[in-house]
Parts: C-alpha cells; sequence; structure tokens
C-alpha cells in the first residue's frame, strides 16, 4: 500500500516562508518604487501598472520624486517606508499622479482589499470566463494571458529570491509513519487489508503485533508537490519520490501557472469556443509537456494509496487533478492536515468545504475523508 502526499503553499509557509500571493504582490510593489531611480520621464509602466506624474510643476520625473521626497527616506537616505506604502501616497494624491491597474491586476487587488487574502489563477479564470462572447469586454484574451504570463515571471522571479533550511521533524514523522487502519474509509478498509495480507478481522489487535504492524509501513510514497520552491525535496526516505507537477524555479520553462478545472459548467464553453487562446493556461493541456502527470498515473493505478494534504488549500484552479486523486478507485482515505491559529479557530471545516468541490460522489466524499479527530494541526 501506498502514500500520496499532497503539498501546497501552506507547507512552504509552515517552514517560515514568505510565499502567499500577498507577499509576493509586496515584493512587487517594492521592485516598482525601486525602479523609480533613473527613470527621468513622467511615466513608469509595465504589464501590470502605469503610474503616471499629472503635474509636472510639483514632481517633473520619477527620478526626482525618488530621490527628493522624504517621505520615503531616513536622514541616511534609506527607504522607510514599503513600495506599498509609496502606493498608497500616489493613489491619496490623485491631482498630482495617476495610477492605472490592467484587469487582471485590479482584480486580484480588490480581491487583496475585500478578502484579505488572493488567488491568482482563480482571478484569471473568471475574467477569462468574463471574456466569453461578451462583446463589451474592455481586455482581449491575448491580453489577458500577457498580463497573466508576466506575472507568472514575476512570481519565479521572486520565488528565486526565498530559501530557507528550516526542517521540521514532526512532519518527517508523519510523511514517513504507519498507516492507521482507522483512518481508512469503510468501502476502502478491505481492499487495503488485502492489499497488505492481513485479515480484517486482525484489525483491532494489529497495534500490538509487531509482525502485523511492519506491514502497515508505506511500500512507496509520492510526494506530490504543488510549489516552485524545493521544500518538499528535505522530506521522505529511500521508498520515496518527488513530483512537482507545476514544475520547480531549476526549469521556469516547465512551470505550470494556470487554471485547472474541468469540471466547471462553463469549461465546454471555452472548449465550444474553439479558441487555443483560451486553453493557453488551462493546467490540464499544460501537463502534458512533462512525463509528471502520467508519473502520479501510474502511481495511483499500482497500488491502494492513501493521501495526506499537507498545506493545500484543495480549491477549485486544481480541481481537475484533485478530482483525479479523490475519486481514484485505488484511494482509501484522505487526511487533511489543519492549521491553527493563536486565537484558537482553525481551518479544518473549510479545508473539508473546499475537498468535497473536488467530488463528484459525495458519498466517497463523506466516507473518504478522515474526521477531524482523527486529524491533525500542521
Amino acid at each position: 500500500m501506498n502514500r500520496l502526499v499532497i503539498i501546497g503553499n501552506g507547507f512552504d509557509m509552515a517552514h517560515g516562508l514568505k510565499t502567499s500571493y500577498m507577499d509576493f504582490i509586496n515584493w512587487y510593489w517594492d521592485q516598482r518604487v525601486d525602479g523609480f531611480v533613473g527613470n527621468t520621464r513622467q511615466l513608469s509602466e509595465d504589464c501590470l501598472c502605469k503610474l503616471i506624474i499629472k503635474n509636472k510643476m510639483e514632481v517633473c520625473c520619477w527620478n526626482v520624486f525618488s530621490f527628493e521626497n522624504s517621505y520615503f527616506k531616513d536622514i541616511h537616505g534609506n527607504k522607510k517606508c514599503s513600495g506599498y506604502e509609496v502606493i498608497q501616497f500616489l493613489k491619496d494624491n490623485p491631482e498630482l499622479f495617476s495610477v492605472e491597474y490592467c484587469p487582471l491586476f485590479k482584480t486580484i487587488l480588490q480581491s487583496i482589499e475585500t478578502k484579505g487574502w488572493v488567488d491568482i489563477e482563480n482571478d484569471y479564470y473568471q475574467l477569462l470566463k468574463g471574456c466569453i462572447g461578451n462583446h463589451q469586454c474592455d481586455y482581449t484574451i491575448a491580453e489577458l494571458n500577457q498580463q497573466l504570463s508576466f506575472l507568472q515571471a514575476k512570481l519565479v522571479e521572486y520565488l528565486q529570491t526565498v530559501a530557507t533550511d528550516n526542517f521540521r521533524n514532526d512532519l518527517q514523522g508523519e510523511i514517513n509513519d504507519i498507516f492507521k487502519p482507522e483512518d481508512f474509509s469503510t468501502e476502502g478498509r478491505k481492499k487495503a487489508m488485502d492489499d497488505i495480507g492481513i485479515e480484517t478481522n486482525n484489525f483491532v489487535n494489529i497495534y500490538y503485533n509487531r509482525e502485523l504492524r511492519a506491514k502497515l509501513v508505506p511500500e512507496r510514497t509520492m510526494l506530490l508537490s504543488f510549489n516552485y520552491t524545493d521544500t518538499a525535496k528535505k522530506y521522505g526516505d529511500d521508498n520515496s519520490t518527488h513530483n512537482y507537477i507545476h514544475g520547480e524555479l531549476e526549469h521556469p520553462e516547465h512551470i505550470i501557472f494556470g487554471y485547472g478545472d474541468e469540471l466547471d459548467k462553463y469549461y465546454q464553453d471555452i472548449l465550444d469556443m474553439n479558441d487555443n487562446e483560451l486553453l493557453k493556461n488551462v493546467k490540464s493541456v499544460r501537463y502534458l509537456e512533462t512525463r509528471h502527470y502520467h508519473d502520479l498515473l501510474e502511481f495511483l493505478m499500482s497500488a491502494p494509496f492513501q493521501v495526506l494534504v499537507m498545506g493545500h488549500s484543495c480549491g477549485n484552479s486544481d480541481r481537475t487533478l484533485l478530482n483525479t486523486v479523490f475519486e481514484h478507485e485505488n484511494c482509501i482515505s484522505i487526511k487533511p492536515y489543519y492549521h491553527k491559529w493563536d486565537d484558537g479557530r482553525d481551518n479544518y471545516l473549510e479545508l473539508v468545504q473546499n475537498i468535497s468541490r473536488n467530488f463528484t460522489n459525495m458519498k466517497l466524499f463523506r466516507d473518504r475523508v478522515v474526521n477531524k479527530e482523527q486529524c491533525k494541526m500542521m
């Protein structure tokens, strides 16, 4: 019997890495403001936003603004404000400055403002759907794809500056731990026991028999990382493989950044449009560029498996792949590891709600997902 460990961005964050999309956006603003130095024009522009000096009498160019504005620097000339705060200053002074965003970036910033977090891939997909058959749409699909491509390049650039040596023995222990038969689904328990050669009536005594316990060691483990960083490579054992399903920083040409929800009711409309530009960033299409997806399928078919979810939100942007895993005939258990905040709140319920959206068979969902009492915090 095997174990599949699904690793998402929360796994990196649990190691102290600032890899949230909000961290990335804040870094981007710092980069934009740093770019004011040497800019002798009234325009500062890239694919995401356009910054314009409107009153040339007050500020003649961005280079002068950067060096002379004491609000942003201390007496030694060092920055005392973040890039985000500088942009807020520009927005608060519309008589002097104009701040214009492209549609994708505008939606991302609105998500941060209203929800306090952002899912860039989901925002992209909503805009993509909004453009289908809408003659009032003020952007083209090609422009939207260009904006996402620019964001991807910036995200890779940012993540290449992030690293950690942190290692968590507790997570290593969970990944390498023996199976706990009480975590198995009702329909999967007999399949699991048959696979490892244990009589079902020995289930109660399994922990008291050394020979039986030895059969509960995973034969193979796959760490399926949806991240681009190398944190997942620190974990596992000699029987483990690491599958970077969306690519990794060492090979940015293979990074997948887009959307993957073929269960969405509008997805067929996208296919019917017969426009390849609409499929440019659909994950299920991009998976065919490498062997990662086929390696996953071969793993799923090889033996019954348990799923551990570590730091992945299980949101809709990966629904196509997660549905393939969660409803697979060999899946016998889905065990989510949840986050708990200092005030006592946790995200277990939110996580299983997200997991439920990856199922088309709710009976399987209720049977396969491990209840909170048997799950752990990450």
